[in-house]
Order: C-alpha cells, then structure tokens, then sequence
C-alpha cells in the first residue's frame, strides 16, 4: 500500500469531506509536484501528515461540546448513584475509582456513539 492510498484510507474513515477537500487534497497534490530533492520526500510525507492531523484536530474541535454534553448524561446517572452508594465503600480511594471507573465507561459509550461510520464500498466496474 502506497503512503497516498494509506493517507487516503484513513481520511476516508475519520476525515470529514469538508477537511479532507480543503486540508489533505491539497497537501497530497502538493506531494506529486513538489521537486525530488535528497530528503525532500521524507519533508513532502511528513507535511501530509501534518495536514492529516490538522485536520484531525479542526474535526474533533468541531465536535467536541457536542462529545462532551451527551458523555455528561451517563456519568450524572452512574454518579448519582455511586454518590447514593458512597457508604458501600470502605475508603475513599475506592470510592475514587468507582467514580474514575464510572467516567471512563460513559465516555466510551459516548465514543462508540460517535465513531464515524465505515464508508460505503465502492462497486467496480
């Protein structure tokens, strides 16, 4: 698999349109034109990742209030009840990881959630 088709790959799975058209198309096309100096592939390829996860973050910025107000949804149920609970646990460190334990499994029921889907498969013809 070439370093294009791996970049493309992965902007396809977890790039927006938008940033993919904006961000890493250019980066790439840029990656066919510029010159073959000694070294210059090596700064030509990491340029496209920096634009890949440039990108990256501008999607996840983009997301992120929306990640956060429904992660807060199954964590103020899960601690309410632990808070209902607290005298269950012997010491406060216990406590502590039940909640650490509550969080973490709200967020990645949140992130399952927000996993972007798989692209269609493309016919051949």
């Amino acid at each position: 698999m070439s370093f294009e088709i791996a970049v493309q790959a992965f902007a396809d799975r977890f790039l927006s349109d938008r940033s993919f058209e904006l961000i890493v198309a250019p980066a790439l096309a840029d990656l066919h034109y510029d010159g073959v100096r000694p070294g210059q592939r090596t700064m030509n390829r990491l340029a496209v990742i920096r634009a890949v996860a440039g990108g990256l973050c501008i999607d996840l910025g983009r997301e992120l209030g929306s990640f956060c107000q429904l992660a807060l949804l199954p964590t103020s149920y899960y601690l309410a009840i632990l808070f209902l609970c607290a005298d269950v646990f012997p010491t406060a460190s216990s406590f502590l990881k039940a909640v650490s334990a509550a969080v973490l499994l709200s967020l990645a029921l949140v992130a399952v959630c927000f996993w972007p889907s798989r692209p269609a498969a493309r016919t051949t013809d």
